[in-house]
């Protein structure tokens, strides 16, 4: 499930269009954008912390 990392909320749709790709929260005190390329990063973030 995904989670706003701003506010926490978990009501998001995806968004895509030529400039934007990634997921806007609808929580009614948030609605921010957040960017597939963050969430890829703390991805791979999470992959160099964990010991296989």
């Amino acid at each position: 499930m995904w989670t706003c990392p701003y506010c926490g909320g978990t009501n998001g749709i995806p968004f895509h269009d030529e400039q934007l790709d990634g997921v806007l929260c609808l929580e009614a005190d948030c609605g921010r954008f957040v960017d597939n390329e963050e969430l890829y990063t703390d991805a791979i973030r999470q992959w160099d912390d964990t010991d296989f």
